[in-house]
């Protein structure tokens, strides 16, 4: 039940247009984890406060609104003679980028602690984003995995330190995620593209007003449809028109 409802909260939103689906940029989350240099390049070992964690690398699905869905498996290391626990980070992320939901659960060699499903908003296809969000959507889920182990009474320090290393898996896979930005459309008019790409720029000027391209195109239209070529008004400018000759017609004599 608890899957399906995270399921449907994913897939529930208003889709933005103009919008692109968000990306992880799995590089930039290995960096900051050390590096995907454990099991073959698959995995990133790391401590924190003394105890040894396993992180993998994330799976990532598209969701029906354009936005992702990550899901990523932690483990903490507890040495050769004991088992480790395991613990899943479930991210839901909008098709803008912002959080939508997230959910965790760890596995206590038998016992498996599951948080609630945090939801980035009260509202279903908010667009509201930010960092306070990102940072109330974390607080809240380390919020619910700690209340819930103190119930088991969980002792082990490695253990107990688990849901701060859900939550430090969850700020870098945010920072990780690219996010996207509106496809701006160019107005031609704003930004015109050149019709007659190497033409001189004194002869597109000159032709700008003509109606014809420096180029030409389609077929001559014949002697009786030609109109003047507007070259030959290109070749005359900056040239003097020649004095026009005035011929003197005879004065009749007078009788």
């Amino acid at each position: 039940m608890k899957l399906l409802l995270s399921s449907l909260v994913c897939l529930i939103g208003l889709a933005a247009p103009g919008l692109a689906s968000p990306e992880l940029c799995e590089d930039v989350l290995g960096t900051s984890l050390g590096g995907w240099k454990a099991k073959g390049g698959k995995a990133a070992d790391y401590e924190i406060s003394g105890v040894n964690y396993r992180t993998w690398r994330p799976h990532v699905t598209s969701t029906l609104d354009g936005g992702i869905f990550l899901s990523v498996r932690i483990d903490h290391l507890r040495g050769i003679l004991a088992s480790d626990d395991h613990a899943s980070l479930e991210l839901c992320f909008a098709r803008d980028g912002g959080i939508v939901s997230a959910q965790s659960t760890i596995a206590l060699q038998g016992r498996k602690i599951t948080s609630d499903v945090i939801q980035g908003s009260t509202k279903f296809g908010t667009s509201a984003v930010g960092a306070e969000r990102v940072v109330k959507v974390g607080t809240d889920l380390v919020a619910s995995l700690t209340a819930k182990m103190l119930r088991e009474k969980v002792t082990e320090p490695g253990r107990v330190g688990f849901p701060a290393a859900v939550r430090h898996n969850y700020n870098l896979l945010c920072l990780a995620v690219r996010r996207s930005v509106p496809d701006v459309a160019v107005d031609p008019i704003d930004d015109p593209v050149d019709p007659t790409p190497g033409v001189s720029d004194a002869v597109q000027s000159a032709t700008a007003g003509t109606g014809k391209r420096a180029k030409g195109e389609g077929k001559d239209p014949g002697p009786e449809r030609a109109a003047p070529a507007p070259e030959l008004e290109i070749r005359e400018q900056g040239k003097a028109k020649a004095a026009s000759k005035t011929e003197k017609l005879p004065v009749p004599a007078k009788g």
